[in-house]
């Protein structure tokens, strides 16, 4: 027979278990996402680049002597998103590092100690 203590404990126990679980199937789930969303991104911009390089092909580009100019007529206006781009990216790598080390962080400490 278990004490009320034990119950209450053992309870608690299994709705934290509950908790971690729904957590770890959101994570999964958001991650899906994510990797879905930039499938989508990279096969967009890889149906695009026939079209962009056609530009290229036809001499339509305004400024040869730089690749800024592929993304828009205007090589200032391709300049500033590949400036964007290349900030979007960094911000995204950003974000990626900092949920990987979060997820370790508590991966540790949901793993039992082995001092006992």
């Amino acid at each position: 027979m278990r004490t009320n203590r034990e119950r209450a404990r053992l309870v608690h126990e299994r709705t934290a278990a509950l908790r971690r679980e729904m957590r770890a199937r959101r994570r999964r789930r958001l991650n899906a996402v994510c990797m879905a969303a930039c499938l989508l991104l990279v096969t967009g911009i890889g149906a695009l680049m026939p079209m962009l390089m056609e530009n290229v092909s036809s001499g339509g580009v305004s400024h040869a002597s730089g690749t800024a100019s592929l993304i828009a007529e205007n090589g200032a206006l391709g300049c500033i998103l590949v400036g964007l781009f290349a900030f979007l990216l960094g911000v995204c790598v950003t974000v990626l590092l900092y949920r990987l080390r979060g997820a370790d962080e508590r991966r540790r400490q949901d793993e039992p100690d082995d001092e006992d």
